[in-house]
């Protein structure tokens, strides 16, 4: 299948050749595709958690002499869903202790067990990244900017991961197999899930409330589970790449909501599947249309500066009169804040915003200006 380069292609090039690569993200969001295209024809050696025989192999090497063997004659070693082999935080660190020429790639399906046990059992010798759907800029670079801005309609429909942007026409039947088979098969082999009529039923709770403020009580009573176990379940949903939870921002004012999120998706093409309607953009609720571009705009903010590798926190603000601020992004002490509004450009900074932040820099985004904020190097001044 066609390819597209993947902005995080340089950087895993870059990453020290003494450390393993670690690439967690979604499936299908195109982490093997980019390490088969960085690798090329070159002599690696692949492995993966899906299947037994790789497994019991990785899991059987008892020895720094195995090891040896294990790398003998090749440049790369990669394990695919690396997630699903036992104590493999161990095996990777021993793999790096053993100070060979072999490269260490390793494949994840979202954090879940992988991430603590690799941090805990590896510390200091890996390299981790996170690869996400297909952003803007990465589709643009890959046609232009004028198509990539044009199918904004189809983005918030269907999506952005690699084989709904490649292949559109199976958009549709691509996007309900991969809900239905694919996207959740490692949060209920791993993590214990019982309840799974529940668990979908919160996922698609979210999809209907995507942009809006939500606590994990409120959406225990919509979903009859504890606020505890709602809590639970995002937190995996979150480690997943599936969702990606804004907290609200307070810096101590009295006036100011602490306690609620704002849950997005982290592709709209999931989301949409979630609640099974692919009826065309321009067809959809006001209401919803202002949703949908607010989730994919505060996506590909969070997206952007994930592979820039800036430590930007993302927050919304909203204090208890009503006054509210769609996107908060602080790095150091620098504060940017957005109001994302569709169809709208008159959006002034609310009052009491500009008086508890008064250093913050405002910007009204709507689909006539959203892509200015993706195709220059840093974002445009307000």
């Amino acid at each position: 299948m066609e390819y597209v380069s993947r902005l995080l292609s340089d950087a895993i090039r870059k990453s020290p050749k003494n450390k393993a690569v670690i690439l967690f993200g979604a499936r299908r969001a195109g982490k093997t595709t980019l390490l088969s295209h960085l690798l090329g024809n070159s002599d690696a050696r692949w492995f993966s958690g899906d299947h037994s025989a790789d497994v019991q192999m990785l899991t059987s090497l008892a020895s720094a002499a195995d090891l040896r063997v294990l790398l003998d004659g090749i440049s790369s070693i990669v394990i695919d869903e690396a997630q699903k082999i036992p104590n493999i935080g161990l095996l990777i660190k021993r793999l790096a202790d053993l100070g060979s020429s072999v490269r260490v790639f390793a494949t994840a399906s979202g954090s879940l067990d992988l991430a603590d046990g690799v941090m805990e059992s590896a510390a200091g010798r890996i390299r981790r990244f996170a690869l996400w759907p297909l952003t803007i800029e990465e589709i643009a670079l890959h046609t232009s900017w004028l198509d990539a801005v044009r199918s904004l309609p189809e983005r918030l429909v269907f999506g952005s991961y690699p084989s709904i942007v490649l292949d559109p026409e199976e958009a549709k039947g691509s996007l309900t197999a991969y809900y239905d088979t694919l996207l959740f098969k490692d949060i209920f082999s791993c993590s214990g899930v019982r309840k799974h009529p529940a668990f979908l039923r919160l996922v698609e709770i979210l999809a209907y409330r995507i942009g809006r403020m939500s606590t994990a009580e409120s959406l225990a009573r919509e979903c009859d589970l504890s606020a505890g176990t709602v809590e639970s379940y995002l937190g995996l949903l979150e480690e997943s790449f599936i969702i990606k939870i804004l907290p609200s921002y307070a810096a101590n004012h009295a006036n100011e909501l602490k306690k609620s999120k704002k849950i997005y998706f982290c592709d709209l093409g999931v989301r949409n599947t979630a609640i099974a309607d692919f009826s065309p953009f321009s067809t959809r609720p006001p209401e919803e249309q202002g949703a949908l571009f607010e989730n994919y705009f505060v996506m590909e903010r969070i997206k952007r500066h994930s592979y820039k590798d800036r430590f930007v926190q993302h927050y919304f603000w909203r204090n208890k009169a009503g006054s509210e601020v769609d996107l908060i992004e602080l790095n150091d002490d620098q504060m940017q804040a957005f109001e994302i509004k569709l169809n709208r450009s008159d959006v002034k900074t609310p009052s009491a915003f500009a008086a508890a932040y008064p250093g913050a820099s405002f910007h009204v985004v709507n689909q006539s200006n959203f892509y200015r904020y993706f195709a220059e190097p840093e974002t445009p001044k307000a």
